[in-house]
């Protein structure tokens, strides 16, 4: 017996040789594309069709210029190797150690991945191929896969571990060129390895985790990415949600020499580090994280910052800046303090050196519209130093030069209202002007305590003299009352916004006295409770008017020593009298519409009339003119004759 079943092994084995050695033999003659074919159909579901093959002892299949037939779809494959497993039969199909497909175009959509359901592979492989999909395409792909799964008919892509390289992917109007990844796909939880891109110039490179929300970028470097308003930084996650790689968490990323444009912020140069960002909240939705940067400059709309530096952490509470600093406007800023998207709470405020000459107008506009949703502003220290503010687009014209504020315990803006709540403020400026009026080495001290705000001191120097004030307004009542004291001497008078006011020209030095007191909780509550006097001197005086129609002139040294205005509860009584001139007015703050204020003033052969607040003049020449006598013809002795009285009034 024992005999018998060694003679049978040895005609087994010399049988399998035997036909081993036939099909090398067969595959080594012009019928090895028909022998292939053969083999095929009989131990395969498949029909293949080849223009050469060759056999590689003892397990390796080359075909060329393949056509494949199975489940009414057909492939075309320039070249196809295949290596059979050393144990042919596994789980009941033919076992495949590596399937290698070269040269091919494939359009995965069209392709139902049940065609390889009949084989059992250990490894597919593809070299020099192009892919594509109704999202992407990729061309000259290299691609291994291990252990290769299909869990449905339409998968594009086989799960297992994954090593892929691709000249060029494209996905939606963007290519990443010189793709490499190397990957363990899988139904959930995969893991990305290592990979490696190029994306608008850039150098991209990193791991990424797969968990239930999505992918986390654990350790990625951006180099030299360059991103304008067209490409903003956005269109990246975009694309790569195309592949079917939603990032919602970025664990680290370095961001490296790049130029970018995010949500409006233009970075240059940026050096960037983000940690454990949520990309599918908001800034202020974020529990944790952490951000900082450097760059060349940073810019939105017309702010430019140079050489910006900043250090931020995220809360549940908000943004916590830890550092801000950077060059502005020729000089620098810096900040540290928490913010939120209705709360700014500031440890520090600093800016020096800062040279503002355009744009004050537009950017004091888009500030207002930007603090709207703004219910709190705190500022526990600022500190302005040397720096200067003109602005010459529209009147009135004004500058600050030499500027210095110290602020401390700043309370700016409460449940939405901006004025000074709490805090206090010393002011100076070497030089400030407003349209004609120029001061020097000028000083204001302001208080506040829960919003009743002092006005302990203001000192302005002029030129030919000084403007001094202090005061008080309660915002803590709904009255609101105040006061003002002033004095102030040597004010110049050619001020547009007052000759702008006057239907003459006053050219001189204006003295002023005022001591003033109401409510200011409304209008009405103001027109009802504006008392107090003022008292206006003008030396040096010249006053020039012309009527209406310009035909008539009228000029002479200011007439009236001293108005007088006195208020009582919005009855306003202006009076001013001397010997050819006076002013008279009454004012009522309910009825401004019917208030009055009449000049008259004269001189030798004139006389003026002006309504100051409708801005009229009335100029009557009043001087009588001698008329020469005609000449006596008769020889007597001539008589003097006077012309009669003429008057005019020019309007």
């Amino acid at each position: 017996m024992k005999k018998t079943l060694t003679l049978l092994s040895l005609l087994i084995i010399g049988f399998v040789g035997l036909s081993l050695l036939s099909l090398y033999a067969v595959m080594q003659t012009r019928h090895a594309p028909q022998a292939a074919s053969v083999l095929f159909e009989t131990f395969t579901p498949y029909q293949v069709k080849a223009q050469q093959a060759r056999y590689t002892p003892p397990l390796q299949l080359t075909l060329e210029d393949v056509e494949i037939q199975a489940k009414q779809q057909t492939l075309q494959i320039p070249k196809l190797t295949l290596w059979l497993s050393a144990l042919p039969w596994q789980q009941g199909k033919i076992a495949l150690d590596s399937l290698l497909i070269e040269g091919a175009t494939f359009d995965l959509d069209e392709i139902d991945s049940s065609l390889l359901d009949d084989v059992y592979l250990h490894q597919l492989a593809l070299q020099h191929v192009d892919l594509s999909t109704h999202d992407w395409s990729a061309r000259e792909v290299n691609v291994q896969i291990e252990q290769p799964q299909w869990e449905t008919p339409l998968q594009t892509l086989p799960f297992g571990d994954i090593q892929f390289a691709a000249k060029q992917l494209y996905v939606r109007g963007e290519a990443l060129n010189d793709v490499l990844v190397d990957a363990k796909y899988q139904a959930q939880e995969s893991t990305i390895y290592g990979s490696s891109f190029k994306w608008h110039g850039a150098d991209i490179s990193g791991q990424a985790e797969q968990f239930d929300q999505g992918w986390s970028l654990i350790n990625v470097t951006i180099f030299n990415l360059n991103l304008d308003s067209v490409a903003p930084a956005n269109k990246m996650l975009t694309t790569l949600k195309t592949l079917d790689f939603p990032v919602y968490h970025i664990n680290s990323l370095d961001i490296l020499r790049s130029n970018l444009n995010f949500s409006g912020w233009h970075f240059e140069q940026l050096d960037a580090s983000l940690e454990d960002i949520n990309l599918e909240k908001s800034q202020w939705q974020q529990t944790s994280g952490y951000f900082s940067f450097d760059a060349e400059s940073l810019s939105y709309d017309q702010i430019r910052f140079i050489s910006p530096t900043a250090e931020v952490g995220f809360s549940s509470t908000g943004i916590k800046v830890d550092l801000f600093n950077a060059d502005f406007k020729d000089g620098w800023v810096q900040l540290k303090g928490e913010i939120s998207p209705s709360e700014l709470t500031l440890e520090e405020l600093r800016m020096s050196g800062i040279t503002w000459l355009e744009g004050l107008n537009e950017i004091t506009d888009a500030a207002i519209q930007a603090s709207e949703p703004i219910q709190s502003l705190t500022i526990k220290e600022l500190e302005v130093k040397n720096s200067q503010f003109i602005q010459v687009e529209q009147r009135p014209y004004w500058q600050l030069s030499g500027l210095t504020i110290d602020g401390r315990n700043l309370n700016l803006i409460k449940q939405g209202q901006a004025g000074l709540f709490d805090g206090q403020l010393q002011i100076s400026a070497n030089n400030a002007s407003l349209d004609n009026l120029l001061t020097t080495q000028a000083a204001v001290e302001v208080s506040a305590k829960q919003h009743k705000v002092t006005l302990e001191r203001a000192f302005l120097p002029l030129k030919s003299g000084y403007i001094e004030a202090n005061g008080m307004w309660d915002g803590s009542t709904i009255s609101a009352p105040w006061n003002l004291v002033l004095h102030a001497d040597g004010i110049p008078t050619d001020q547009p916004i007052l000759q702008s006011m006057l239907p003459f020209s006053l050219q001189g030095l204006a003295e002023v006295e005022l001591e003033l007191s109401g409510l200011s909780g409304d209008y009405s509550m103001l027109a009802h409770s504006l008392s107090g006097k003022t008292h206006v001197q003008i030396h040096q005086g010249i006053l020039s008017a012309k009527s209406v129609d310009g035909e008539s002139s009228f000029e002479q040294n200011w007439p009236l020593a001293r108005i007088t205005a006195t208020a009582d509860r919005g009855r306003i009584q202006i009076e001013s009298k001397s010997e050819r001139a006076q002013m008279t007015g009454v004012i009522d703050l309910t009825k401004p519409e019917f208030a009055t204020l009449l000049f008259e003033t004269s001189q030798q052969c004139q006389r003026l009339w002006s309504d100051i607040f409708s801005r009229t003049n009335v100029i009557e020449n009043n001087c009588e003119e001698e008329v020469a006598p005609p000449a006596d013809t008769s020889g007597a002795e001539g008589q003097e004759t006077g012309a009669p009285v003429s008057s005019s009034v020019a309007l």
